[in-house]
């Protein structure tokens, strides 16, 4: 054999190694396939993030992917959701959605007993927590005040009872599953999931605010202490509860040491000509607060891709198909070809509306 065709086979072998490793690289480099853990001290080692696009700009995330363990499944795990005799169909198609995803463990929490006795009359988990002399002639300052007073109250009850609990409101689009006790394994005690930009100051002070409608809370010492000390407070007494302010002023006031900081230049935000959605942020935060003699709260706030909540920019921002959990749009009436519909008609028709235009048809 000559030393000129040894040479020769040399060379070819080099040229398709350095041809397999290019290769390698760019499926790497198109992935982003990351292990990091973004200064996260909560998170497992072993924890990997894949960036992909997606609406929002990026997922990038493991949110929902955890599975659980033999130890967390036995755990008393509830999801609620609070309807009262105006939201009864809109209840229905909600529960309904979930149990076809496959989740057993969801709740409809009754606040009349007008809602009770037509819901007792399906297939439907209830609890009855009515609200006494409701205000439904002041849906706002009235009746909305004296629901999420109620909705807080109960909260904290579940937890004091050893309950992990996920609140979400009836016209939250569930997408697929996600095995609620694997949130469990993830070391944090509150998930909440993005808002818009109300209320507008905090949103300004923080960068960011929690949406009031969507978050699961572990029952632990820290979570009844920031639930009853940091959120509650004594709104429940006055029956005057904003949870959605509640949640961000009491996030405000514990000055959370954050994974990252809100206001940071590489921050990736939303860039749209909808007004409410310009400027919001996309990637997770995780963050630890002192409790004082209650130990430490560890928070996590679930990426917009997993938990959307945007107004409307469809279909332009649409989620990730595949990692989106459960969406929370607004102000799609220019979808609804229904003009006519009340607005829990409107509501209802926005599930139908979802799935044409973010989840390709399919419920």
């Amino acid at each position: 054999m000559s030393v000129a065709f040894l040479r020769s086979r040399h060379a070819q072998i080099l040229i398709l190694l350095l041809i397999a490793v290019q290769v390698i690289f760019n499926f790497y480099s198109s992935n982003r396939f990351i292990s990091r853990l973004d200064g996260d001290e909560n998170s497992s080692k072993d924890e990997s993030v894949l960036i992909s696009t997606s609406g929002v700009g990026v997922v990038t995330t493991n949110d929902g992917m955890l599975r659980s363990s033999s130890i967390s499944t036995n755990e008393d795990i509830k999801i609620i959701a609070f309807a009262d005799k105006h939201y009864v169909a809109l209840a229905k198609v909600w529960y309904e959605r979930l149990s076809s995803l496959g989740y057993t463990e969801h709740y409809i929490v009754c606040v009349d007993d007008k809602s009770y006795k037509k819901l007792s009359q399906g297939n439907y988990r209830l609890i009855q927590r009515y609200i006494t002399n409701p205000d439904y002639d002041h849906p706002v300052v009235g009746f909305g005040r004296q629901l999420y007073s109620l909705r807080l109250q109960f909260t904290l009850e579940m937890l004091q009872n050893g309950t992990h609990v996920l609140v979400t409101d009836v016209d939250n689009i569930f997408n697929r599953y996600v095995p609620l006790a694997g949130f469990l394994e993830e070391r944090f005690d509150v998930f909440h999931a993005y808002e818009m930009k109300y209320p507008m100051n905090l949103f300004q002070e923080n960068g960011f605010v929690v949406c009031a409608g969507h978050q699961f809370i572990r029952s632990n010492s820290a979570t009844i202490s920031y639930l009853r000390d940091e959120v509650l407070g004594d709104c429940f007494k006055a029956n005057n509860c904003d949870d959605q302010v509640q949640y961000n002023v009491a996030l405000h006031k514990l000055r959370i040491h954050w994974n990252v900081n809100p206001f940071g230049n590489d921050r990736i935000k939303i860039s749209s000509n909808v007004k409410e959605n310009d400027g919001l942020l996309v990637e997770q935060l995780t963050g630890t607060a002192s409790l004082g003699d209650n130990g430490k709260l560890r928070i996590k706030i679930w990426d917009r891709d997993f938990c959307w909540r945007l107004s409307n920019d469809l279909p332009e921002k649409c989620p990730s198909m595949k990692n989106n959990w459960v969406a929370m749009p607004t102000k799609l009436d220019e979808h609804i070809s229904e003009k006519r519909f009340n607005k829990v008609g409107k509501k209802i028709a926005m599930f139908r509306v979802w799935d044409n235009i973010c989840r390709g048809g399919d419920a």
